[in-house]
């Protein structure tokens, strides 16, 4: 019998993908997942902990710029900071406090985090929005090297039925975000909150200011606007694509976004057949017991 990692790539990904205790992974991140729950943390670590593509790249450096009290882009990409994806000594070379990414579940992440109550944020997004912005990430990004080709080279039918199925790199998105959803009820003494990209999208000097109040590092109005205007997307995309160092980037397919393809919300509706819609819809209400609700 397959795998589901067995049949994600059958469903069109050139990307190895294996079994890690239940869950979806890249072969590549195996040796650090295996010895991930004993890593050390610092008590003033922050945590930014999504699903790809649901806005990762932006809480960070806005998170980033609120810890330098400034409206100034990290000199390195976000990848630099994905903890299970570097060695720990590419993480502990980090000043504090650390702003640290992952894409895994809570019960996948190190002990320490919540022994030493580390502050958490986790960022959700439209799921049908993630579906498509992922699919185009995945068509266009070459994560094993640079002449491997595309990660994913199957049709838009193929990835989204692999995406409802959980049968892709960091498994299921449904799964992924009921998981956080139970982080308040079993670690209540973990300082926790919980975004919406959409609600970035909506007033993001207000967001900007929520999490500055989070973090423990409150800074004047003013600065909160700088911050958000130059997180805006236009301006992010041009310092990922002309400020930041190459190191820990991973290449593209010539002439493909980046990182950075369009940052709408809503966009699915321009992808989603009728009866595709209708099929996520139908997962989407055994999973929550509710309607789904974009």
């Amino acid at each position: 019998m397959s795998t589901r990692a067995e049949e994600g790539m059958r469903a069109g990904f050139s990307l190895k993908l294996t079994m890690f205790e239940d869950m979806v992974v890249p072969c590549g991140i195996i040796p650090i997942l295996s010895s991930f729950r004993t890593r050390e943390v610092r008590d003033d670590d922050i945590f930014l902990c999504t699903y790809p593509k649901s806005g990762t790249h932006w809480t960070w450096e806005i998170l980033n710029m609120i810890v330098k009290g400034e409206a100034k882009y990290t000199e390195h990409w976000l990848g630099s900071s994905y903890i299970d994806q570097r060695n720990e000594d590419v993480i502990d070379a980090i000043a504090s406090p650390r702003i640290l990414t992952t894409h895994m579940i809570p019960r996948i992440l190190p002990r320490a985090i919540w022994e030493r109550k580390c502050r958490i944020i986790n960022v959700q997004r439209n799921p049908k929005d993630v579906a498509v912005s992922y699919f185009f990430q995945s068509t266009n990004q070459n994560w094993m090297n640079e002449s491997a080709g595309p990660s994913f080279t199957g049709s838009w039918d193929n990835f989204l039925d692999a995406f409802i199925k959980g049968n892709i790199p960091n498994d299921s998105a449904f799964d992924h975000t009921l998981s956080w959803n139970k982080v308040p009820g079993d670690y209540p003494d973990v300082p926790f909150l919980q975004l919406h990209y959409e609600d970035l999208k909506k007033n993001a000097v207000k967001v900007v200011k929520q999490l500055a109040e989070f973090i423990l590092h409150p800074l004047p109005d003013k600065v909160y606007e700088e911050i958000a205007e130059a997180c805006g997307f236009t301006k992010l995309k041009h310092a990922h694509t002309c400020l930041k160092k190459p190191m820990f980037s991973t290449p593209w397919k010539e002439g493909s976004p980046g990182h950075f393809r369009k940052g709408e919300t809503g966009d699915w509706k321009h992808w989603f057949t009728v009866a595709q819609s209708e099929r996520f819809d139908r997962i989407y209400q055994q999973k929550f017991h509710r309607t789904f609700p974009y």
